[in-house]
């Protein structure tokens, strides 16, 4: 899945993108998305869309699941992050990972 961000669409984020140097150890919070993406095929997507969506019914709309299945993706998913996903912060906290990600990857 590629995602593609435009510098000024960035905003604020564009501060943390200047951060991010090539071939710099990743934050914490990218490597325990790393972690549990390579546990479970579905979890980059699902992630994705718990993130970019309003509601956690969307997002399982999104990634042709059953509201109760993702739920227990979830449940997996912040056992292996170590933070919440459904919550406001734990949202923030993961768009934010998701984002670092990508600019860490060089926007790929």
């Amino acid at each position: 899945m590629s995602v593609w961000f435009h510098a000024d669409d960035l905003g604020a984020l564009a501060l943390l993108a200047q951060l991010i140097a090539p071939g710099a150890e990743p934050p914490p919070d990218v490597r325990d998305l790393e972690r549990a993406a390579a546990d479970s095929p579905w979890m980059l997507a699902t992630l994705h869309a718990v993130a970019t969506t309003a509601s956690l019914r969307s997002a399982a709309i999104g990634v042709n699941v059953h509201h109760s299945t993702l739920q227990d993706r979830l449940t997996h998913a912040e056992a292996l992050l170590g933070w919440p996903v459904r919550t406001p912060r734990g949202r923030l906290r993961l768009h934010l990972a998701l984002t670092l990600r990508h600019l860490a990857r060089g926007g790929a």
